[in-house]
């Protein structure tokens, strides 16, 4: 995530690293989540529908 945020608000109740750890995990989550699809869509194709 970028930097420049720092001055905002976060509350004392907020952990600013945990949510930015939570986010990066999530995205790296649906990325390999979509590879894996395109992956099984591609097998699909190539042994299915041949």
């Amino acid at each position: 995530m970028s930097d420049d945020t720092n001055g905002q608000d976060w509350g004392e109740e907020m952990n600013r690293p945990e949510h930015e750890t939570t986010y990066e995990s999530f995205l790296a989550y649906s990325k390999w989540g979509c590879i894996v699809v395109a992956l099984i869509l591609v097998f699909l194709l190539v042994f299915v529908y041949n």
